[in-house]
């Protein structure tokens, strides 16, 4: 989805270009003349290469969006989750983008250890400044903006990864950028942490009985075979 978007934002930018530049090239033009005449024709070359650099800049910047800041958020939480894999022996399996049967909607991570098996969906919230908080009834706010539409859609998530499981899967948000409290949060049964946190978070569940590699692997196997990557 975000590159869907950039790739719109692009053909606009090259329509809008396609007007600008001629246009802007007549007073840029026009300037150089000027500063040439004054000085001498270098100067007039830098003031005209300068000018259309300062246009074409402008009509090629990229506003971003909240897709491309959320898909660069999870390609975080890859690399965050990717050392459970290589070091654990096969005491962790890590499942990354895949798509909610009859749905939509995909699940960012799924991890799955001898904790048994967690959902984590990745947040940027970016600015540092508003804090990360729950309120006298427990609901979750980013600043001044409520969250428990996104908390629960996470719970949401985690129960159709359940069902893909036939077992019980914790939801976790991980948070890039804006800062959690010590410990992290819990808001509705989904644990909030900083992404930073998240392996140590993940390493300091509690056992469940009967998850050993075994059992992993055949979980793993499970969720890679109903649950498809996401287009």
């Amino acid at each position: 989805m975000a590159d869907t978007i950039r790739a719109e934002e692009r053909r606009k930018q090259h329509r809008t270009a396609a007007w600008v530049l001629p246009v802007a090239t007549i007073p840029t033009a026009i300037a150089a003349c000027l500063t040439a005449n004054v000085t001498d024709w270098r100067a007039g070359s830098v003031v005209f290469i300068i000018a259309m650099m300062t246009v074409f800049r402008r009509l090629y910047r990229s506003k971003g969006s909240s897709w491309a800041a959320g898909a660069a958020g999870e390609r975080r939480t890859r690399r965050i989750l990717a050392p459970l894999v290589w070091f654990g022996f096969g005491r962790w399996a890590v499942l990354h983008d895949r798509q909610i049967p009859r749905s939509r909607a995909n699940l960012d991570h799924l991890v799955i250890g001898r904790c048994g098996p967690s959902y984590v969906d990745t947040k940027s919230w970016r600015s540092r400044s508003s804090k990360v908080r729950l309120d006298a009834r427990g609901s979750l706010w980013y600043g001044r903006y409520p969250q428990q539409r996104a908390v629960a859609t996470v719970v949401w998530e985690a129960q159709r990864a359940a069902e893909v499981l036939g077992h019980p899967v914790r939801p976790v948000i991980a948070v890039h950028h804006a800062a959690i409290p010590p410990g992290g949060l819990v808001s509705n049964g989904v644990t909030i942490v900083q992404a930073t946190e998240l392996r140590r978070h993940l390493r300091s569940l509690p056992r469940e009985p009967g998850w050993n590699r075994r059992r992993i692997r055949a979980a793993a196997h499970l969720a890679n075979v109903r649950l498809r990557p996401a287009a």
